[in-house]
């Protein structure tokens, strides 16, 4: 587990933000920080990055402290001992060079299996030899997601990056995380407030408002406290008050009174009112 204990004031000239963190995520799984616009989502994920540094507190990684300040001897690991990989809302890929040199600038020696895998799996081969301005955002993503990966890092840190997509593309890049992830067993800790992107991928979430985690678990703990959220659904089960309904990869029962339909039968694509 990654253990997260800290706070951290944020001043500006006309007012401050104080993180008041009590938090834990899930190692080599998929971990999503959720909340709305201004919670503090991008700040704990600094935090936890060591991009940004906590005023009190710490950071642990099972027994290993990333950030300690409650001792005599206190510790800051910088962000390139942390084992991190870092993919911004914006892509950051040098311009001047070719999707192929950006993927080939990351380490000294590049592990080429890797490196095949992954231009297979995010389909970018095509792309190889266009430079960051030909491509779309959809595509400028899928290559940063792959550079990210080609660090081999334990922890992968993703800061809403695909908010900007539509919802083919964003539904294509969440499968291709999926399937990266379970492959390859990193971390990832995710920033979002796409209520049905998190039900999608997510094996942990933080619930964060206000600077404080309101609530964590499974990504089913969602359903109870989002009520401005519409989700869709398969109907997997139907019983006498209540359904079984596939939400992206999580089966959710939900009494059948949340079912904007009358007359549902197994297979049925259902509107859900939560």
């Amino acid at each position: 587990m990654i253990y997260c204990q800290f706070q951290k004031t944020y001043h500006s000239k006309k007012s401050s933000f104080q993180l008041n963190i009590k938090a834990s995520f899930l190692l080599k799984a998929i971990n999503v920080i959720f909340g709305p616009s201004g919670s503090g989502k991008t700040s704990l994920l600094r935090l936890i990055s060591g991009l940004d540094i906590i005023d009190e507190g710490s950071i642990r990684i099972k027994n290993k402290y990333w950030t300690q300040t409650q001792t005599t001897t206190k510790t800051n690991l910088p962000l390139n001992k942390r084992e991190i990989a870092y993919v911004f809302q914006e892509n950051s890929l040098f311009p001047n060079m070719t999707v192929l040199q950006n993927l080939n600038f990351v380490k000294k020696e590049i592990n080429s299996p890797l490196l095949n895998d992954l231009i297979a799996t995010l389909e970018i081969k095509h792309l190889l030899m266009n430079k960051p301005n030909e491509l779309s955002g959809g595509q400028k993503q899928r290559v940063s997601l792959a550079r990210a990966i080609l660090q081999e890092p334990n922890f992968l840190l993703l800061d809403e990056p695909l908010t900007a997509l539509d919802e083919v593309l964003r539904k294509k890049l969440q499968s291709y995380l999926i399937t990266l992830q379970k492959k390859y067993k990193f971390t990832v800790i995710m920033v979002s407030h796409n209520l049905q992107e998190v039900l999608k991928i997510a094996d942990h979430v933080c619930v964060l408002n206000y600077g404080e985690i309101l609530e964590q678990g499974p990504a089913n703990i969602l359903l109870s406290n989002n009520p401005k959220n519409t989700l869709k659904g398969t109907v997997l089960k139907v019983e006498n008050n209540s359904i079984t309904v596939l939400i992206a990869t999580q089966q959710i029962k939900i009494e059948k009174s949340k079912i904007l339909k009358n007359n549902i039968a197994i297979g049925d694509f259902v509107e859900i009112s939560i």
